[in-house]
């Protein structure tokens, strides 16, 4: 992965699987390795942990219905040479980063937006967690920022946007309307696309909604 050739998806959180793979990627695996630090105080106890978030994209582990979703949207337009054949699974594992604004697992998000973006001024794991999103953003400089659902939406404008965010509905189509903006995190303006969750119950749910999407974020970005 290099700078300015990927993308940063901030999500609402992570699925909760009933499943045995679900339970030893992402209990067993970072237990054992926050135990052994906390042991030891060597971070290379770590390593394990950190290869498996490297390489999420391309294991079994990872949660493939959600992320193909996101791979099939951003590969084809702005990624073609990854993409090539529909290889979802490169485009991500090259050119998206993803982090969640609740890094906490559940079967269902029902999460109040208003809240959650204050909650966001006090929490001490709230504030972890907007510490680590900005840290991304430094270190990989992506090309833009994508936040997919509307549960995120306020907080990461508090959070992340410099100025006001403008509201685009240029399809009369509340499925496909976008907000848009900018944050100076790195010194320079990256661009911030907030959409409605990809699968949710009033997202960008169709293909032609999808594309909607994208087609109104490229005519905004054409204006800079």
């Amino acid at each position: 992965m290099k700078e300015n050739d990927c993308v940063l998806i901030i999500g609402i959180n992570p699925l909760l699987w009933l499943d045995p793979r679900f339970e030893k990627a992402n209990i067993e695996l970072p237990t054992r390795c926050l135990e052994k630090f906390r042991i030891s105080g060597d971070l290379n106890h770590f390593l394990d942990w950190f290869n498996f978030q490297n390489q999420y994209f391309l294991r079994d582990e990872r949660n493939d219905g959600h992320f193909k979703k996101i791979g099939k949207l951003v590969g084809p337009r702005y990624f073609p040479q990854t993409y090539k054949q529909g290889d979802y699974q490169k485009t991500l594992f090259r050119h998206v980063v993803e982090v969640d604004v609740v890094q906490y697992f559940s079967r269902k998000a029902q999460i109040n937006a208003k809240k959650l973006a204050n909650l966001y001024d006090h929490d001490p794991a709230l504030i972890a967690n907007k510490n680590l999103i900005k840290a991304i953003i430094e270190k990989i400089k992506p090309k833009w920022i994508q936040v997919n659902g509307k549960t995120g939406w306020e907080a990461i404008q508090r959070l992340l946007v410099d100025g006001d965010m403008e509201l685009i509905n240029d399809f009369n189509d509340k499925g496909s309307e976008i907000m848009v903006g900018f944050t100076n995190i790195t010194g320079s303006n990256i661009p911030v696309l907030m959409h409605k969750f990809l699968g949710g119950r009033s997202g960008a749910n169709s293909l032609i909604q999808r594309e909607q999407v994208l087609d109104s974020w490229d005519k905004w970005l054409g204006r800079y």
